[in-house]
């Protein structure tokens, strides 16, 4: 039999374990609570409506897609395992920079993770401040025919149409050509 003493400091332990182990839950998925993603429209082929979707920002913002018409948008499809995205995301962010007051918006699309913590270091490290969105069951990466191999940039005009779509890392002369057609 345990003394009242010794007791004590194991149930203390058990509430300390239990605590960490809580914590560690929390970090290792933090998905938002009631996170909605919604699509109309698609396949995005170039020359067609962009697919209109409907999610949030890792700041809990909602973005729909056709709230943007009238604006030059890159839909950049991205993931925190991809060292191609990895390389491309600065260049992105300064051409965001480059174009922004011409009215361009970059949303980066995140496939299929929801670990925000996660999402906020990467883009943290690699200098991206523009925002980024969850797509965590991938449905907007299938409206746009991402299913395999990224990044995966989606270049939409002011009328909302797709102009170009790039399939693997961009060069940065490819990516001011192509935002220089959609503005």
């Amino acid at each position: 039999m345990l003394s009242g003493r010794t007791r004590t400091k194991v149930i203390a332990g058990l509430v300390v374990a239990g605590a960490v182990l809580l914590v560690a839950a929390r970090l290792v998925d933090h998905k938002p609570a009631a996170l909605r993603v919604t699509v109309s429209g698609g396949p995005a082929t170039v020359g067609s409506p962009a697919p209109d979707f409907s999610t949030q920002t890792l700041d809990g913002a909602t973005v729909r897609l056709s709230q943007l018409r009238g604006k030059p948008v890159l839909l950049n499809f991205w993931a925190t395992w991809c060292t191609a995205c990895e390389a491309e995301m600065p260049e992105i962010q300064r051409a965001s920079e480059r174009y922004g007051s011409q009215g361009m918006t970059v949303l980066a699309v995140n496939y299929h993770e929801t670990n925000t913590v996660e999402m906020r270091t990467f883009l943290k490290r690699l200098g991206a401040r523009f925002p980024a969105v969850y797509d965590p069951d991938g449905h907007i990466a299938t409206a746009y025919g991402v299913a395999i191999g990224l990044p995966i940039s989606v270049f939409i005009d002011r009328s909302g149409k797709v102009a170009f779509i790039q399939v693997g890392q961009m060069s940065t002369a490819l990516l001011d050509d192509k935002v220089g057609s959609i503005l």
